[in-house]
C-alpha cells in the first residue's frame, strides 16, 4: 500500500524504522509481526514512531486508527511488547497477573522470542482481547500498512509552535 502522506512505498518505509534497532530486535519484531498477521488476517497496521521513547509501535485495527486496535507490538531498544488495548479489562484472562503497567486501559507483556508469543497464556489473552473488542477476522481480507509517523511529527511541529508565546510588536512594546 501506498502512504497517501508521503506518496512512499509504505512497506520500505517500515524497514527504515525497523534498520533504527539492533539485530535481535529487529528479527524479534518481524517475526512476531508475521505471527500477528496471520493470527489477525484484514487489519490495518497502523504504524507510530514514538521518538521520545525510542519506540516502533504497529497496532492491529478493523478501522485503521490505533486506538481501536486489540493488540499492539512495540519495539524498544532492549525489548519487545506485546500490548493490549484493553488489557486492564483482561483481569479474568490474565490469572497469573502476567500482564504489566499501570494505565486506564491498556496492558502489555514483553516478549523475549517468538515463542512466548506461543504460549497457551499469551494466546488466551490474545483470544479474549478479539473478543472484547468484538473484531470480526476476515481470512479473505488483506490488510493494509497505514504510515502515521509523518503526521506524529507535524502534529508535534504544531502543538510546540502553539505553545510559543505571541511575538510582541514594536507598536506593543512602548
Amino acid at each position: 500500500m501506498v502512504d497517501e502522506e508521503r506518496g512512499t512505498d509504505a512497506e520500505t518505509q517500515l524497514a527504515s524504522y525497523f534498520a533504527r534497532y539492533e539485530p535481535p530486535i529487529v528479527k524479534l519484531g518481524k517475526a512476531l509481526r508475521a505471527k500477528l498477521r496471520a493470527r489477525l488476517p484484514g487489519l490495518c497496521e497502523v504504524v507510530y514512531v514514538y521518538e521520545s521513547q525510542d519506540a516502533l509501535v504497529i497496532a492491529y485495527s478493523p478501522t485503521g486508527r490505533g486506538y481501536d486496535a486489540p493488540c499492539s507490538i512495540g519495539l524498544y531498544p532492549r525489548e519487545v511488547k506485546l500490548f493490549f488495548g484493553q488489557g486492564a479489562r483482561l483481569s479474568k484472562a490474565d490469572p497469573d497477573k502476567r500482564l504489566q503497567g499501570r494505565g486506564k486501559t491498556v496492558r502489555h507483556v514483553v516478549l523475549g522470542t517468538v515463542a512466548d508469543f506461543e504460549r497457551a497464556e499469551i494466546q488466551a489473552l490474545m483470544a479474549a482481547a478479539l473478543k472484547l473488542a468484538k473484531v470480526r477476522l476476515d481470512a479473505s481480507a488483506k490488510g493494509s500498512v497505514i504510515i502515521k509517523a509523518e503526521a506524529q511529527k507535524q502534529r508535534a511541529r504544531r502543538a510546540k509552535k502553539a505553545a510559543r508565546p505571541a511575538r510582541r510588536t514594536a507598536k506593543a512594546r512602548r
